[in-house]
């Protein structure tokens, strides 16, 4: 990316190599690739517009970017994240728990509702597997309530090496059991 600068303003930013005029001449979209110097584009008012930091957007940081900052041979805009605040954590934490448990136990409520329409008896292991659900969901919203910091809930996310080992496939968190009927 690069921008267009006249007396350290930023006239125009270029996000996609394309052929330009300034000053009243044409440019060929090839002044944007190793065939110009940085120096022969700065001559002409055309320096790197560049991203320093990292984005981070999930349910513990939000990320910001700073205003442009005209530099002597670049434009930078800075990146930065914060951490969200512990209760909107917990309420988005909560919210995906509630979500996927919502969204599996559709997948089978029409057997629940023939049972109550009809009399057909659900299958034991689906009403287990619907009742574990249920379990997890409050065994998460409890592990959750217990948590201090940002690191310990998103620890709840994360799956370790040391959990690889122990065989397991997916974290705490997105660790919910399986419906008998897929394995």
């Amino acid at each position: 990316m690069w921008a267009v600068i006249y007396q350290d303003k930023i006239v125009k930013t270029i996000n996609n190599p394309k052929p330009l005029t300034l000053g009243g001449i044409q440019y060929p979209k090839s002044i944007f690739s190793s065939a110009w110097t940085d120096a022969e584009r700065k001559n002409i008012g055309i320096i790197p517009y560049v991203y320093e930091g990292s984005m981070i957007e999930n349910m513990f940081y939000t990320s910001s970017e700073s205003s442009p900052v005209v530099e002597e041979n670049r434009v930078v805009v800075t990146r930065s994240n914060s951490v969200r605040d512990m209760d909107t954590i917990k309420a988005t934490m909560k919210a995906s728990i509630n979500k996927v448990l919502s969204s599996t136990l559709s997948q089978t409520d029409w057997i629940i509702i023939r049972e109550i329409d009809i009399g057909e008896d659900a299958p034991i292991d689906l009403a287990r597997w619907r009742t574990d659900l249920r379990a997890k969901a409050i065994e998460l919203e409890m592990e959750i309530d217990t948590k201090n910091s940002v690191d310990d809930l998103e620890a709840m996310t994360v799956l370790t090496q040391e959990m690889i080992n122990e065989g397991k496939k997916t974290s705490v968190f997105y660790d919910w059991p399986e419906n008998p009927r897929n394995t």
